[in-house]
């Protein structure tokens, strides 16, 4: 039996508009499921219940005096990197766990305006570098809640919340999604402000969206975009406009044969199964290859976040070196001793790319692959960031779709890659990817009919 917390944020949202469904009872049913899972899971890092609830019944006034904004009552949970006034916000390091942000981050603001509910931070890795966090993945908790958004897509996952945010600076928001079997979307690198997040890296990092429908995280990651003054990447474009309307319109699709070559046999065959899926339902699918090696790719990511991540934690390298965690630790270190002829190179090679990658998009709405190269590791690593990084250094929107799950009954995931603020084609073909592909079980009901405790 389907219970409220099993909606997603669009279905809630149509409940509450018609006055099905309280704001305050949709929040009380979250907070039980989170009493419930939350010492398995462990996703929630703190949590701002009376805030909430206030919130909600706020929420509740607005839709009954018509004033109801457009995410009016739907409760979000915000990765612990991200600025949230009156609730602490440490990144994952013991010497910031007192730290209570006097303002909201620019879009904690925007989701505010808009009527949604700040539920409370949930996990991150440490700064959102590679060390594993506490956070278990509900469909296995011997397989990683990868990183570095683990608590995002965890809680998502679990039918904790509807929506969380999430960062990427490698993979963090497209790999911890498809291994969890939820959507997850980055917009393109300058349209959502990053003013109010910790920074791990200045030309990479960017803030999305993680929900159980393309149509959930599309909404909110329109809420949140925008230009502003307070971050000079997001000054060139206005925010993304959401698609009137579903369409039938089939999507050109290029399908990348470089990442089937580093991929699971799984994962190649599920995939590789989802495309002719749709190929057969009337989408156009070309095949090609990159332009250069992923390898190539990899190492250019490596040096300029080593550099960059080494230059944000300078001071807390001074004063706090004996708390850092020692993956990050060893990075940053490396970070430090990179010449600057080696970071600007590196930035240089990073332009001629993108303009190599770009002519591959003449003629198709957008890239298709892999979201991950494998189903979900061990608890020891947050996964290989083969898949994702070169649209982070690209800095092009992504969404990752799940497709259902693979041999071992884990979920795995289709990535859609679209260029640069094209936002609004993007939406419109994963849209039409997840109308044509079976709903995703969640992990409880899965476990339940596999009979696994």
């Amino acid at each position: 039996m389907t219970g409220l917390s099993d909606l997603t944020a669009t279905e809630a949202l149509d409940r509450m508009r018609s006055g099905i469904l309280s704001p305050v009872d949709y929040l009380d049913a979250l907070l039980d499921r989170i009493d419930d899972r939350e010492p398995t899971i462990q996703s929630w890092v703190c949590m701002d219940r009376e805030g909430a609830r206030e919130a909600a019944r706020s929420a509740e006034q607005a839709y009954a005096n018509g004033s109801a904004g457009p995410l009016c009552g739907i409760p979000v949970g915000i990765k612990d990197l991200i600025l949230t006034e009156r609730l602490p916000t440490a990144g994952n390091f013991a010497p910031m766990r007192a730290f209570n942000p006097r303002y909201d981050a620019t879009c904690i603001a925007k989701l505010r305006a808009a009527g949604a509910v700040i539920l409370g931070k949930v996990e991150t890795t440490q700064f959102a570098g590679r060390d594993p966090s506490r956070t278990y993945n509900p469909w296995d908790p011997d397989r990683t809640a990868s990183g570095s958004s683990s608590g995002s897509a965890a809680a998502v996952a679990d039918r904790m919340v509807p929506i969380t945010l999430g960062t990427q600076t490698g993979g963090s928001v497209i790999r911890p999604a498809s291994y969890m079997g939820v959507v997850g979307f980055t917009p393109t690198f300058g349209r959502v402000s990053r003013h109010g997040l910790l920074p791990r890296s200045y030309s990479f990092d960017m803030i999305g969206v993680m929900g159980r429908s393309v149509t959930d995280v599309a909404l909110f990651g329109a809420t949140i975009s925008d230009p502003d003054p307070r971050d000079r990447a997001t000054q060139k474009r206005t925010g993304f406009k959401l698609p009137a309307a579903p369409t039938d319109r089939p999507p050109r699709l290029l399908l990348c044969e470089d990442f089937f070559d580093l991929s699971s046999d799984d994962v190649t065959r599920h995939v590789s199964a989802a495309v002719d899926r749709l190929a057969t339902a009337g989408a156009e699918v070309r095949r090609a290859r990159l332009p250069v090696r992923l390898e190539l790719l990899i190492s250019l990511h490596t040096v300029i976040l080593i550099t960059e991540a080494s230059s944000t934690q300078m001071s807390n390298m001074a004063k706090h070196r004996e708390h850092f965690a020692p993956g990050l630790l060893s990075q940053l270190d490396i970070g430090s001793a990179v010449p600057a002829s080696a970071y600007i190179h590196t930035q240089r090679l990073r332009h001629r790319i993108r303009l190599q990658f770009e002519a591959l998009l003449k003629g198709v709405d957008g890239f298709v692959l892999p979201s991950t190269s494998e189903v979900a590791p061990d608890r020891s690593t947050i996964g290989p960031r083969l898949c994702q990084t070169p649209w982070t250094i690209l800095g092009w929107p992504c969404f990752t779709v799940p497709v259902g799950l693979g041999d071992e009954g884990l979920p795995v995931g289709l990535q859609v890659v679209a260029g640069p603020f094209k936002e609004t084609r993007l939406i419109e073909v994963a849209d039409w990817i997840e109308r044509r592909l079976d709903p995703m079980p969640a992990p409880g009901a899965y476990q339940a009919a596999a009979g696994i405790r």
